[in-house]
């Protein structure tokens, strides 16, 4: 996956070109995006009814959140590899399918769990330190550590999904990683300036709803359950998009050899 030369990365440039692609793919790919936010929904929902003295033990917490993680992986593989394909070979998906068969889906969804579960690996070791009752300074100390291993391993392989999703013949995690070495701080800081304006109308949107969204049933917190869900779809897509455009701008060779299947 290493080119020749080193491709800038300019980051508001790269900004710009994320929204704009975003704007031009939401409503190209509008019924599997709306797929996305009725699966992210359900999910939701479904784990408002997990009952909080199991969510809380330790083992069926931590089942729980796996088994959830890779009921999202699974059935979210299909969108954003859609996404991924639209972005680089301007592939339009017109239905929403999940590919059994296909090596390249499972390789897909296998890595989307891993991703799911490096993104969550910083508040489980935490809970697994407080469980040991290690001290707050220690546990501070060890979680923002985990938390950096699990942001940089992100970073660094942000460019194997698209590749996985457009079938490159070299979409290994040591060809990504290759890739990737020496643009970290620029991959995340791209992923960074686009996520915060999402979480600031996140938290005025909450802040405006008020306590009511934590109580299952209520309105207030129907309304927040259904925000969350757009919330996290818009993100989402967003994410799937950079990562697409992170792949075309550092994996050249990749893309130069990626193998375009028919449209559906």
């Amino acid at each position: 996956m290493t080119s020749v030369y080193q491709p800038k990365l300019p980051i508001w440039a790269t900004l710009g070109a994320a929204y704009r692609e975003w704007r031009r793919m939401l409503p190209a790919l509008r019924p599997l995006v709306i797929n996305a936010f009725l699966i992210v929904l359900a999910i939701s929902v479904l784990d408002q009814f997990i009952p909080a003295r199991l969510a809380e033990q330790e083992l069926f917490g931590t089942a729980i959140t796996l088994v959830e993680a890779a009921i999202r992986a699974f059935l979210l593989a299909p969108v954003l590899i859609a996404v991924h394909r639209f972005i680089i070979l301007d592939e339009v998906t017109r239905t929403y399918a999940v590919p059994l068969g296909e090596p390249a889906f499972r390789r897909f969804f296998a890595w989307l769990f891993a991703f799911e579960v490096i993104a969550g690996f910083p508040l489980d070791f935490l809970g697994a330190l407080q469980a040991f009752n290690v001290t707050l300074a220690a546990s501070s100390a060890w979680f923002v550590a985990a938390l950096v291993v699990a942001v940089a391993l992100m970073v660094r392989l942000s460019i194997l999904p698209p590749a996985i999703a457009v079938e490159a013949p070299n979409a290994r995690p040591a060809a990504a990683l290759e890739d990737t070495k020496g643009w970290a701080l620029r991959i995340f800081a791209i992923f960074f300036f686009a996520i915060v304006p999402w979480l600031a109308v996140d938290l005025a949107v909450f802040a405006l709803i008020g306590r009511g969204v934590a109580m299952t049933g209520s309105v207030p917190g129907m309304i927040g359950l259904v925000f969350g869900g757009i919330l996290q779809t818009l993100l989402l897509t967003l994410m799937a998009v950079i990562a697409s455009l992170l792949f075309i701008a550092l994996g050249t060779h990749v893309r130069r050899h990626a193998r375009p299947s028919a449209q559906d």
